[in-house]
This record gives structure tokens, sequence and C-alpha cells, in this order.
């Protein structure tokens, strides 16, 4: 009894971490939003140039992404308390190493672990660590990028979340260039369809359709188990001490490059709007023809703990429909 007291405990810590991170990350994207509308607007009025512009709006970027970082780095390390907290709890061996249970699996911890840069005293192959991603989610309509440019859903309003345990395992006994990276992870995707639009399904198909009332919000959530596999090359340097090479993964720069495979667990849908002077707020759980097997291309390339991420869905998001609608997702990644 205790013990399960002390795990839901540790998922709602977790849980209202998220959600401060999702905050933020809404933020910096509503701020990133209105600084691009006003270099649009001095743009149209030929106060700067077309090149200016892109300037502008890449500095922009680079800023928000900076500013994320900066303003989730607090929270990176409540999170590593919270970890360091689950390990004291669920020690099971004797000695500097331990043993706790996350997101379904037997993680490994040592005294070392955490070291600043993880070395390896006994040069162990494998490591393992907390995986953290945030970011925009959309849909691809019949396999044209174009299309994310006249997408039924708000850009800055459709974003996605992931949590997860994550282990990297080198190739090769000798050499620290390459892993192979795997985990298992928790992701959040939320989709906010624009002008009114919520969806509604069928025997045959799940369309959008207008609402006649204006909602204040329409956003249709899944939940879903993923398996992430990449092939990753990691540049850190590796040390020499004592005539012994140390590697030293995550001290460099990284790529990855793979695939995933999971189950979606839930869906649901929420509309918010006003009827009469009254709030409403309708929401509806079910499948929606929804793939419950989904599968896919996920990379990452970064330095130390922070990557650029991309996932692209390579099954349909709804089983009947006659368009094919794919999820993709980009957005920051960070291990823990």
């Amino acid at each position: 009894m205790q013990s399960n007291a002390q795990n839901r405990n540790f998922e709602e810590r977790v849980k209202i971490l998220k959600q401060r991170i999702e905050n933020i990350s809404f933020e910096e994207r509503s701020h990133l939003k209105e600084l691009i509308k006003d270099i649009n607007y001095r743009l149209e009025l030929e106060a700067i140039s077309k090149d200016s512009a892109q300037v502008l709006k890449q500095k922009a970027a680079e800023e928000s992404a900076q500013n994320i970082k900066i303003r989730i780095a607090e929270i990176e390390q409540q999170l590593r308390d919270l970890i360091q907290n689950k390990v004291d709890e669920a020690i099971f061996k004797e000695e500097t190493s331990h043993r706790f249970r996350f997101a379904g699996l037997d993680i490994d911890y040592s005294e070392n672990y955490h070291h600043k840069h993880r070395y390896y005293n006994d040069n162990r192959r494998t490591q393992s660590q907390t995986i953290l991603a945030v970011g925009t989610s959309n849909l691809i309509t019949d396999g044209n990028l174009n299309s994310l440019e006249n997408s039924d859903f708000d850009f800055w309003k459709s974003h996605f979340f992931e949590i997860g345990s994550n282990s990297k395992t080198r190739m090769f006994k000798n050499s620290g260039l390459f892993y192979i990276n795997y985990g298992l992870s928790l992701t959040y995707n939320v989709l906010s369809p624009k002008r009114n639009q919520f969806f509604v399904a069928n025997n045959t198909a799940t369309l959008l359709q207008t609402n006649p009332e204006n909602l204040d919000k329409s956003k249709f959530k899944t939940v879903q188990l993923v398996v992430p596999l990449f092939f990753e090359t990691d540049f850190s340097r590796s040390k020499l001490n004592e005539d012994r090479i140390y590697y030293r993964p995550n001290t460099g720069f990284k790529m990855g490059f793979g695939g995933f495979f999971g189950l979606n667990i839930k869906t649901k849908q929420i509309l918010k709007y006003q009827m009469d002077d009254i709030k409403v707020k309708d929401i509806k759980k079910g499948d929606f023809n929804v793939n419950n097997f989904l599968y896919g291309l996920n990379g990452f390339v970064g330095y130390r703990d922070t990557s650029l991420f991309f996932r692209y869905h390579l099954n349909n998001l709804f089983k009947d429909n006659l368009i094919e609608q794919k999820n993709i997702e980009f957005g920051l990644r960070f291990e823990l």
C-alpha cells in the first residue's frame, strides 16, 4: 500500500512538472508568434527587406528555443532530484549498485552515474537516462509536406510532450563512436483545429466539421506508448587515464536516426464554448477510428544533453479515411 502511494505521488509530481514545461513552451511560442507578426507587418510596410525579415525571424526562433532551454533548466533539476529520491527509496542491491522501476523498466543506477561528464569507471557499455521532449505537432496530408502551409491545425497550439526512460549501448567494445539507442516513452499529442472545427467520427471516416457555436477551445488529444530505436553516432571525446580509455558519451556533438513503434492508449476531444452566456466544456472519449498501432521514423541531432528532434508517423492517424493524414512532430529533446 505504501509503495503504491509513493508511486502515485511520484507520477503526480512528474505530471505537475510536465504541465509547467508545457506552459513555458506555450508562452514562448505565443511570444514568438507575436514577434513574427510584427516582422511581417514591418515587411508589408516595406520598412525592412525580405532578407532582413528572414534573418529577424531566424534570430527570434533561436532566442525562443534558448529561452525555453533556460527556463526549464530548474525543472530539469527537480526531475533529477525526483529520480534520485526514487532511487534512494527503491535500493535493492548492495554497495554502489542500485535499481528502480520507471516507465515499466528496471533501471540500473550507480553512484558515478550523475558525475558531471558521466564517466564510467568500469567502462560499462550501457547507460540509462530520462528523456524529455517537447515541441509542435501537425498532420501531413497525402504525403505532401507543403500541406503544412495550409494546415487545418493551429501551429502554435498543436504540440506534443514526451517523457520516458532510455538506454544507449556502445556497439563496439573498443570504440565510443557508434551506439544503439532504445527506450520506452509516454507521449501526449495535441492537435488544435482552426476555424471552429472539430472531429466527428462515423462508421466510414473521421472528418473535421465546423461547429455552429464559436469555439474557445478545440483540442484532439492522443496518449501513446512508444518504443523508439536509434542508431546513434556520438562524437564525444574519450579520455586516457592511467593507460585506460574512458568513454564519455553525451559530452559532444551527436546524431541519431531510426524508427519507432507503439500503441495508442487513449483518445479524447475537448471543446469549450459559450451558449446563452453559459460556459460549456464538452469532453468526448473514444477511439475516433484512430489507428491503435503506430510506427514510423525518428531522429535527432544535438550537443551534450540537448537535441533537435523529429518524428514522422508512417501510419495514418485514422483507419478508414480516404485521404492520408500522418502525424509529424518537431521539437527539443533533453537527456537528463
